[in-house]
């Protein structure tokens, strides 16, 4: 942003000197430097699995094991929110403490990692890798991955938009 604002004064103050044909190519410049801005924009709106292994499952319920050392807050609710969206209930428990009835079992694990949105100085975290795995009956149903290989531009989506996409892949909806 603060890059586009010192072209623009530097167009504005020079514009005067240049010519017809090195405006338009300037333009030019300027309009594809904003249409690559946008792109980064709309693209870390949406994620999408990096790997799903099984077909979706068709469940009730879920009980969600709790992993202490997922440090991300609003993981376990989001995850609970994707799950609902699709009709299937969940219940959040201790590890070694199952709760009596649970259809399925759900394990999860996920990384917080460091970077800093493109234009930006300001480093922000951003959930780098998520696995998921729906286990019934001591064997696994499905399993699904996130990752950020390289610079995936959806590495800064949103843990909703994450989870949605994985759950999505890994249970069908009861919802129409």
């Amino acid at each position: 942003m603060f890059r586009t604002l010192v072209y623009r004064a530097l167009l504005a103050v020079g514009a005067g000197a240049l010519s017809g044909c090195t405006w338009t190519l300037i333009t030019a410049a300027d309009a594809a430097g904003s249409l690559v801005q946008a792109g980064f924009t709309v693209a870390s709106n949406y994620s999408s699995p990096t790997s799903v292994t099984g077909p979706p499952a068709a469940l009730q319920s879920v009980c969600i094991e709790l992993n202490q050392s997922v440090a991300t807050g609003d993981f376990v609710p989001v995850l609970q929110v994707a799950l609902s969206r699709r009709g299937v209930n969940s219940m959040v428990y201790n590890p070694g403490t199952s709760p009596p009835g649970c259809e399925a079992m759900l394990v999860y694990g996920a990384t917080t990692s460091w970077d800093r949105h493109a234009f930006s100085s300001e480093p922000v975290s951003y959930l780098s890798a998520i696995d998921l795995t729906l286990v019934r009956q001591g064997q696994i149903l499905v399993t699904a991955r996130y990752g950020t290989n390289g610079l995936n531009i959806d590495r800064f989506a949103s843990a909703r938009q994450k989870l949605d996409a994985l759950v999505d892949r890994m249970v069908v909806s009861r919802t129409q």
